[in-house]
Parts: structure tokens; sequence; C-alpha cells
């Protein structure tokens, strides 16, 4: 009994901290309305398909970078 409590104990603790952990990172995200519909290389990448979609979409998207972490990612965000 003493060993499935401290399990769920460290299993609270341990999905508590990662929660914390991730709410620290400030995500990329233009606001209300949008959402992710797919990632790029660069932002040149972003921009074509932000275009081309214009048909699915309408001509409102932008593209921002994942994360402060990981310039490396641009995400296309699309009106919903």
């Amino acid at each position: 009994m003493y060993r499935r409590t401290a399990a769920a104990l460290a299993t609270a603790v341990t999905a508590g901290a990662l929660a914390l952990g991730a709410a620290g990172a400030a995500q990329a995200n233009p606001g209300p309305g949008y959402y992710a519909n797919s990632s790029y290389s660069s932002y040149a990448d972003c921009q074509a398909a932000g275009k081309a979609g214009y048909r699915i979409w309408g001509p409102i998207f932008t593209c921002e970078p994942f994360s402060a972490d990981r310039q490396d990612i641009i995400v296309l965000w699309v009106r919903a």
C-alpha cells in the first residue's frame, strides 16, 4: 500500500513539474481564432505555403517561430 501511494505521489509531482516547465516556455501564438496548420524550416517556405492555401483559409495567415528556443522551426498559423 505504501509503495502504491508513493508511486502515485511521485507521478503527480512529476506531472506538475512538467506542466510548470511547459507553461514557463512561451509559445508563439497569434491569438484566438488561429490554429497551427503546418511547420517549415524557413520563413520563405512558410509564406509560400500560406499564399498557396488562399482558397482554403483565405488571405489572413501568419508565420512565426515555434518558440524562443526553437527559431529554426517556422509555424504557419491560419484563421479558423
